[in-house]
């Protein structure tokens, strides 16, 4: 899928259909074309929005339908499809964002959903501020998903109250992969090295 989001944009204006296509997109073979297909619904969500912000609405809630066994097709990135929507219409981070919370615990989510909180959470850490010490306990859980996703969420939220956890995982060489959203790219890192952008920040503000 290309990357060219002024087409995307310029085409979600005419073409209402946009959206149902990119989410079709989300249960593709290929991690890059979903992620890139993330990327595009939220930016496309937001220029819908400002014509139609009840469509975007009901984009969201089809998701979550998604989400659930009875729908057939489970969407395992719906949390992430939900957070960029979210994130490029930030009028509805107070609506959906504590239902986004619900799935911090809910399996295959629990991932997505601290990628999701550690996005959204830099442009209003305030409706996830709550959910801190939630996170913070999944920091020695055998998934390095999980452990990488958490500090960076906690990152994010600035939350400072999991220093000595994060501080033991600055060695943990686990890779995982995590969408670039500057490049556009899946880049491989490691559980270590989201520990160390954590503490190194604290450092730097003196915390």
């Amino acid at each position: 899928m290309d990357r060219d989001f002024q087409v995307i944009e310029n085409k979600a204006r005419s073409d209402k259909s946009l959206l149902r296509i990119l989410s079709s997109l989300l249960y593709d073979q290929e991690p890059l074309v979903r992620w890139r297909a993330i990327e595009a619904l939220g930016r496309v969500s937001r220029i819908m929005a400002e014509t139609d912000l009840e469509k975007v609405r009901r984009q969201i809630r089809r998701i979550l339908w998604l989400m659930n066994d009875e729908s057939g097709g489970l969407c395992w990135n719906g949390p992430e499809a939900i957070g960029e929507i979210i994130f490029n219409v930030p009028v509805l981070i107070y609506e959906y964002g504590p239902i986004l919370i619900s799935f911090l615990i809910e399996e295959p989510f629990e991932a997505g959903t601290r990628r999701v909180i550690a996005r959204v959470g830099r442009k209003n850490p305030e409706i996830f501020s709550k959910s801190g010490t939630l996170i913070a306990a999944s920091l020695k859980n055998p998934d390095p998903e999980l452990r990488a996703f958490s500090i960076k969420a906690l990152n994010s939220l600035e939350d400072t109250s999991a220093y000595d956890e994060v501080a033991m995982l600055r060695d943990d060489q686990s890779p995982v992969e995590d969408y670039d959203f500057e490049t556009g790219e899946l880049r491989k890192i490691t559980v270590g090295d989201f520990a160390r952008a954590y503490l190194g920040r604290l450092e730097k503000s003196g915390n």
